[in-house]
């Protein structure tokens, strides 16, 4: 299928890609869709933006961790490895690194998405990379693409400091605040983006205090990030290996 939008008028964005993947593409359609928001090609099929390949991507971002993770913690159980998968692969660590790497001024947007001012970037940065991923291990292959994600996210960030597992972030903030009678309580204080795309805040408050907010994809998400960053801001974070 022919692709909407001209190859010919994103050669620069194009050749700007590849050098921050450190990939050249061999069908540069590809790479294309990987980088086209759905509001670039608004009414026209899944096949003409990222949409699929988001698909692909996150399925392989989640084999490739689920592996690394595997063979890095022999000792690890079932529920800790899971955690830690989750935090490589959150929708929150894909968006920094998306904007680490300088994503953001390659992604194609449509006139709709452009007159809100770009909202929903960092759902479309989450979504780019994922695209990405697919679109290196259908041009590319399986070793290729291994290789991006074990440079840009996994090795990068399995022994981040950051991404100290907490077993149940939110049970251990509540152990913590119960030595002083008190109970947190979360809040979602702003949802943004389009339907599909949606960002959600939450608030970790005790006894009227706001301890940390945090964001995500989801309201769990964001709750969850919440309770990290309050259990950061207390400086008693959990070690679970």
């Amino acid at each position: 299928m022919e692709n909407l939008i001209d190859i010919k008028d994103h050669k620069e964005r194009l050749a700007k890609a590849e050098k921050i993947l450190g990939y050249e593409f061999k069908d540069k359609s590809i790479l294309l869709k990987a980088l086209t928001h759905p509001s670039a090609v608004q009414g026209s099929s899944t096949e003409h933006s990222y949409e699929r390949y988001e698909f692909l991507g996150d399925a392989l971002l989640e084999a490739i961790a689920s592996f690394s993770v595997f063979r890095k913690y022999e000792n690890m159980d079932e529920g800790k490895l899971t955690h830690m998968r989750v935090a490589l692969v959150s929708g929150e660590n894909l968006s920094k690194v998306a904007q680490e790497l300088g994503l953001a001024d390659l992604i194609i947007f449509g006139k709709s998405e452009q007159s809100t001012g770009k909202r929903g970037m960092k759902s479309a940065l989450e979504n780019v990379y994922e695209a990405l991923v697919a679109a290196i291990f259908l041009d590319g292959g399986q070793v290729r693409c291994w290789h991006f994600v074990l440079d840009t996210v996994v090795n990068k960030m399995i022994d981040d400091t950051e991404l100290s597992i907490v077993d149940n972030p939110k049970s251990t903030l509540q152990e913590l605040v119960q030595v002083e009678h008190a109970t947190p309580v979360y809040n979602i204080i702003n949802e943004t983006g389009p339907a599909h795309e949606k960002e959600f805040e939450a608030e970790v408050v005790v006894d009227g205090e706001v301890l940390a907010t945090g964001k995500g994809s989801s309201k769990k998400e964001a709750e969850v990030k919440a309770a990290l960053n309050a259990l950061q801001a207390w400086g008693k974070r959990a070690q679970c290996i």
